[in-house]
């Protein structure tokens, strides 16, 4: 059995990869829903429910996302990440209507900046994770493409596409 699941991992890794460079911007299976955006934040999960999304800082500037609280909580991680111009992230999350805003800083200035300005982003709508690998996270954060599909594949998150 742990093998079926390492050779599962596997085929989820090159199937994501060799079609990425023949699809375009987003590997197969990775699609335009599930989020939005809203004023200068990028919101993520409708539902509720655990859910992936592959980010793309589409910019030729190094951009940071950080997550915005927009309801009471006792304590909240800070959710932060740098992404580098064309490099990538994952974000997993298993709540509802995550607010994301996007800044830059400069030295001692920070520069608010409209995430759907800078930001390509796609969920995977049937991604598979263990039980250990549930809630709101960064997966992989500032690398290529084929790096951040690689670290999650080795997380043990299944990148379905059907």
């Amino acid at each position: 059995m742990f093998l079926d699941k390492k050779l599962i991992f596997a085929l989820s890794f090159i199937l994501a990869y060799s079609s990425t460079a023949a699809s375009g911007t987003f590997p197969v299976g990775c699609q335009v829903t599930g989020f939005g955006f809203n004023q200068n934040f990028l919101l993520l999960n409708e539902n509720g429910n655990q859910a992936f999304y592959l980010i793309e800082n589409h910019s030729n500037k190094p951009i940071q996302i950080e997550l915005h609280e927009t309801r009471e909580v006792f304590m909240s991680p800070k959710l932060h990440s740098k992404l580098d111009p064309l490099q990538w992230s994952a974000f997993a999350s298993d709540v509802q209507n995550q607010h994301l805003k996007c800044f830059t800083q400069e030295g001692e200035n920070t520069t608010i900046i409209n995430c759907k300005d800078v930001l390509d982003v796609c969920q995977y709508p049937h991604v598979k994770f263990a039980l250990s690998n549930m809630g709101n996270y960064w997966v992989s954060t500032n690398k290529e493409q084929a790096q951040v599909i690689k670290d999650t594949v080795a997380k043990g998150i299944w990148l379905k596409w059907r």
